[in-house]
């Protein structure tokens, strides 16, 4: 199994275990094993967690939970802020998947038996365990419960100051739950609650326009696991960049120097713009190109043209345009005549 869906399927398993039940991770395991039966290279061309989303969108829209009359019930909108990506890029994705498996609606290969039955059957078990478990084990339990509780009030509140209360309140439950002297970060089970809070808490700062209190979370998450399977660079990288901070952004961009996704060459095409640094923005260009010239497309708004034109887009990489926008438009906006200079430049190529 290769690292990137290995990645994927732990997101996926760990979400379940969170929200759902063992039958929704393992039906969405199986599209993620059919996702790279299909092609193979395709997972490394966005985020991990973005295809996890998808493809857990995927099974619970088709399996009715995003319907009010199921007992496990939960809004579109809860989904995406538990998983940690917006609902558009999360609705892009799923279907450029379903395009690319040729699923079609209450697909089979997608429907669970039944899906009331399994959390029923869930919900029994957990029951009887905390009857019968040792003290240890009780208090384990009660401080999932805890976090779980935090994580929830916090998705559920509309107010800023509640919601990260709530977040920083599941954080040092996590914390807790951590009793192990010498952990790795993300790889080790027992440290994703912890990880997941300190992700929602840095998107809901960032969303809030506390960018400095959000930078200092997205560090935090970088220094204790700098594989960052939770791609909170992409996060960082944005707020450095709106702040022009030279030197952080030079460390950034060396310290994952190996990273060739779209989303990282166009970053630095927009630093490089930005700081008259006009070879190294036009080099950062021909790459990012190479890897998805639809982001680049999107930003000069070419890409409605294209839709109304009929020429083919590529779902996974229109998708990784979409979300790449939604993200980072505003800064290419903000700096001046960047947008002019990229369709220059693009009409070149």
């Amino acid at each position: 199994m290769s690292n990137i869906k290995s990645q994927i399927r732990d997101i996926i398993i760990d979400f379940s275990n969170e929200n759902l039940n063992e039958e929704f991770s393992k039906k969405s395991v199986e599209i993620l094993d059919k996702l790279e039966e299909t092609n193979a290279e395709i997972l490394s061309t966005s985020r991990t967690d973005i295809w996890a989303a998808s493809i857990l969108n995927i099974v619970l829209d088709m399996n009715g939970l995003f319907n009010k009359k199921h007992s496990m019930y939960m809004t579109k909108k809860d989904f995406s802020q538990k998983i940690g990506v917006s609902a558009g890029t999360i609705k892009n994705k799923a279907e450029a998947v379903k395009e690319i498996l040729n699923l079609e609606e209450n697909d089979s290969r997608v429907l669970i038996s039944s899906t009331e039955e399994s959390s029923k059957k869930v919900e029994v078990k957990e029951e009887v365990a905390v009857t019968t478990e040792a003290p240890v084990k009780e208090l384990k339990n009660e401080k999932k419960e805890m976090y779980k509780s935090f994580m929830k009030s916090a998705h559920e509140s509309t107010d800023f100051k509640e919601k990260v209360e709530n977040f920083e309140n599941a954080i040092k439950v996590a914390a807790e739950m951590i009793n192990e002297e010498e952990v790795s970060y993300w790889k080790d089970e027992v440290t994703k609650p912890y990880m997941i809070a300190l992700q929602d808490l840095g998107n809901t700062l960032a969303a809030n326009k506390d960018y400095d209190g959000a930078k200092k979370v997205y560090e935090l998450m970088l220094t204790l696991n700098p594989s960052d399977n939770q791609g909170m660079r992409y996060k960082l990288v944005n707020i450095l960049i709106k702040h022009n901070s030279r030197k952080e952004i030079n460390e950034l961009f060396a310290k994952y120097a190996t990273d060739k996704s779209a989303i990282w060459l166009y970053s630095k095409v927009l630093y490089y713009y930005k700081n008259n640094n006009m070879y190294m923005a036009k080099e950062a260009l021909k790459q990012a190109l190479n890897s998805n010239k639809y982001i680049a497309l999107k930003l000069i708004k070419w890409t409605a043209f294209m839709e109304m034109s009929g020429v083919y887009i590529n779902p996974v990489l229109f998708s990784e345009a979409n979300y790449y926008c939604e993200e980072s438009i505003e800064l290419w906006r903000k700096a001046k005549g960047s947008i002019d200079w990229l369709l220059k430049n693009v009409i070149k190529k």
